[in-house]
C-alpha cells in the first residue's frame, strides 16, 4: 500500500515539473535579499508630508531613498559603533548630490549617527508588486492576506 502512495506522489511531482508555467516572475525588481552596499547618508527632521501622503514622523524608523520602492525594508549599519537597525523607506530623497539615503532623526539617533556619514545598507524585503502572475507552487503557499 505504501508503494502506491509513493508512486502517486512521484507521479504528481512529475506532472507538476513538466507543466508550462510561462515566464517565472519575481515579486519585484530586486532579489528577495539584495547584497549590501556602502552609501552616504544624512539625517532629516523637517515637518512635512512624505511621498506616501502621510505626516512625517521624525522619531520613527524611516528613511528616504531615490530609487527603492516605497515600503521597502532595509537594514542600516553604522560601521563606527557596529549598531544596526531595520528601517522602512517611506519617502523620496535625498535631493543633494552624492547622498543616497536620508534617515529620520529617530533612526539616525539609534544608530549613533551624527549628521553626514557612510553606512552599510542591505535590502531585506520589498513590497510585492501588483498584478503579477505567480508560478503554480508559489501560489499554493502564498499568504492570502499579508499584513
Amino acid at each position: 500500500m505504501k508503494f502506491y502512495y509513493f508512486g502517486f506522489v512521484c507521479f504528481c511531482g512529475a506532472v507538476l515539473s513538466v507543466l508550462h508555467i510561462g515566464k517565472l516572475s519575481s515579486e519585484n525588481n530586486f532579489d528577495r535579499i539584495q547584497a549590501g552596499q556602502w552609501v552616504v547618508a544624512s539625517m532629516y527632521w523637517e515637518d512635512k508630508l512624505v511621498s506616501t501622503g502621510k505626516k512625517f514622523d521624525p522619531i520613527g524608523w524611516h528613511a528616504a531613498h531615490k530609487t527603492l520602492p516605497i515600503g521597502t525594508l532595509i537594514r542600516v549599519s553604522n560601521p563606527k559603533n557596529h549598531r544596526s537597525i531595520n528601517v522602512t523607506i517611506n519617502d523620496r530623497g535625498p535631493f543633494v548630490a552624492d547622498r543616497e539615503l536620508d534617515l529620520s532623526l529617530g533612526a539616525g539617533t539609534l544608530l549613533g549617527f551624527q549628521g553626514l556619514g557612510t553606512v552599510y545598507l542591505e535590502v531585506l524585503s520589498t513590497p510585492p508588486a501588483k498584478n503579477i502572475r505567480r508560478p503554480i507552487l508559489e501560489t499554493l503557499f502564498a499568504e492570502k492576506n499579508p499584513a
